[in-house]
């Protein structure tokens, strides 16, 4: 007999929905307890290996009653047959954290903990895990009904920002301490992926704040809600209507069903797409590497994640024109191809992902069992078309745009394949990447001018990076070619673009030079002194989120640093969002009327 069945049989419904209740909140104090021993541990204490944790009385204690009380919890609350995958999820986690306990002097000098975590230990990472598993089982519902779902969204970026910012404050985190606005620039910077930095990632930051700045690239990267929605989705028993609804919406699926699928797609390819990433840039850094195998794995995995990410983060004071790897091209290519990858944006992939394994499936079958090959149509959607086409178009216009313009600057004294393969970067890393392999004070002026338009456009809808997307930049092109023939509606590839979109793009192109605009003048008046074509040109690489910049962002006073902030943040959220989250709910009958039409002249 099921022991849950044993407990109903003892308590009616309402008395044991209060007992999960007072479990739950038990359970969440012990996991913030372990989380802030953790970072008590790594943020305050001089050692190595996490020994605090393991010969700390507290952490003896708590560690084992908490995953006996996760254990118990998951026997006794969750529904075997209606939950079986939860149920599994979690009496997995529960058994792994026994043995991890009673293995943990053995554990503790591990290849994993010595060489990659360093003095950031499997404890550390699994008191961190349980405190953000249990964050993700809270219910949305008391939020949304005061928030929509684009303030939702605005307030978790948010939030993640301030405790990036607290984080990073923390004596073991820097070499020197940092002052609050720089921290708080940091942490805007990383988790709205943008790149821009106040001062140097490689010398100031610790291996510790290299992993804090790194997983708030991470986290900004995915999307706060994707990755609490992953983990609430695996490991919580039940989920409302309305959190369904709004992780619907959030994730762009047709149906409830799909939403799991969805999720870990997501999460599988991104972490793939990384693993991948490094393994190639670690391949490409043998001869020029940074140090001990673990320095070059740190390395690998840090850049893989900045360049998917199209964060621009790097490790190395010059950024990659670092002398090491400034002609390391085939290094060069990986970064850029990651950048790419990661600019397409999740709807893509997940459109291309389908694609793909339908195609293998047929050809299979047609292998295999002799099947006619069914050539499937419409798989491939409008949207990832419109994606795939302006991204290549864009690519193909910036690298032979700074191939001509910059023969007699930055491509001096390189050959034929260092021109190209710095065009190529050129063009694909003001794509919101901010990665740079040449000196900025070397740029042409008339580059400068294409940065600037190309950091405008950005990268795709639902990708790490920002900008006004490419999409919006076609249907505005592909608008003044309707107009320019004189019809009445956007026709390309056979189908017809909404106007609906049309006018989002118009307003999204409107908005982004008013704030832009905004934020320069208002940078203008207090750090005129600077020079205005840097300030433009760091606004623009702020809203972009892209990171490049003229040399300007450390010069910048404090409250020139807080408009980049706002900058950065409101390009990472996006104007659509940010109009969103001010719009009022529609009222029942206010549509119900429309006021006679009228012209306006227009010439």
């Amino acid at each position: 007999m099921r022991l849950f069945a044993f407990i109903n049989r003892i308590f009616n419904p309402r008395t044991e929905n209060r007992f999960l209740e007072y479990t739950n909140k038990i359970f969440f104090i012990l996991t913030l307890t372990l989380f802030l021993l953790s970072i008590y541990d790594i943020g305050f204490t001089v050692h190595k290996n996490g020994d605090f944790l393991i010969y700390n009385p507290y952490f003896l204690f708590l560690f084992p009653l908490t995953t006996v009380l996760y254990l118990l919890r998951a026997i006794i609350f969750t529904r075997h047959r209606a939950n079986r995958n939860v149920f599994y999820a979690n009496l997995l986690v529960g058994i792994l954290l026994l043995v991890i306990f009673f293995e943990r002097e053995k554990i503790r000098s591990g290849l994993l903990n010595e060489i990659v975590l360093f003095h950031f230990s499997i404890f550390h990472f699994f008191s961190f895990f349980l405190f953000v598993v249990e964050l993700s089982r809270f219910k949305l519902d008391a939020l949304v009904r005061w928030l929509n779902p684009a303030q939702l969204f605005i307030v978790s970026f948010a939030f993640i920002i301030f405790i990036g910012t607290l984080l990073l404050l923390l004596p073991q985190a820097t070499t020197s301490p940092l002052s609050f606005t720089n921290a708080f620039f940091t942490s805007t910077s990383a988790v709205c992926v943008t790149g821009l930095t106040v001062v140097d990632t490689a010398s100031r930051f610790t291996t510790f704040g290299k992993l804090i700045i790194m997983g708030l690239i991470q986290i900004g990267g995915i999307g706060v809600m994707t990755i609490t929605s992953f983990f609430g989705v695996f490991f919580k028993e039940t989920s409302s209507f309305r959190e369904q609804m709004i992780l619907r919406d959030y994730l762009s699926t047709d149906s409830f069903s799909g939403i799991l699928k969805t999720l870990v797609k997501i999460i599988l390819i991104t972490f793939s797409i990384e693993i991948i990433g490094a393994l190639i840039i670690y391949s490409t850094i043998q001869n020029n590497g940074f140090g001990s195998f673990g320095s070059n794995v740190r390395f690998s995995v840090f850049h893989s994640v900045s360049a998917f990410c199209n964060a621009g983060f790097s490790t190395l004071s010059q950024n990659l024109f670092d002398e090491n790897i400034r002609s390391n091209y085939p290094f060069h290519y990986s970064i850029a191809t990651l950048i790419i990858l990661g600019g397409l944006g999740f709807p893509v992939f997940l459109n291309l992902y389908n694609y793909f394994k339908i195609q293998i499936v047929e050809l299979y079958n047609h292998i295999i069992h002799r099947k006619p090959f069914i050539h499937r149509v419409g798989i491939i959607t409008f949207n990832t078309k419109i994606v795939v086409v302006s991204t290549a178009v864009l690519l193909v216009f910036g690298t032979v745009i700074f191939f001509l313009l910059e023969h007699n600057a930055t491509h001096q004294n390189l050959d034929f394949n260092g021109k190209l393969a710095t065009s190529i970067f050129m063009s694909v890393t003001p794509r919101t990447a901010g990665f740079n392999t040449f000196s900025m004070d070397a740029l042409a002026k008339p580059s400068i001018i294409i940065l600037i338009f190309l950091m405008w456009v950005g990268a795709s809808p639902a990708s790490t990076g920002g900008g006004i997307k490419t999409s919006t930049f076609a249907v505005a092109l592909l608008n003044i070619v309707r107009i320019n023939r004189s019809k009445n509606h956007i026709e390309t590839m056979r189908r017809e673009i909404h106007e609906y979109s049309v006018n989002k793009a118009f307003a999204i192109i409107t908005l982004s030079f008013l704030i832009i605009g905004a934020g320069t003048f208002a940078i203008f008046l207090i750090d005129g002194k600077l020079g205005l074509d840097r300030i433009v040109f760091e606004c623009f690489s702020a809203f972009g989120t892209v990171g490049l910049s003229l040399n300007l962002t450390p010069l910048l006073s404090g409250g020139s640093k807080w408009i980049l902030i706002l900058l950065m943040f409101l390009g990472r959220m996006g104007i659509m969002t940010l109009l969103l989250s001010l719009a009022k709910r529609r009222t029942e009958g206010s549509a119900l009327y429309r006021y006679p039409k009228e012209n306006i002249v227009i010439t």
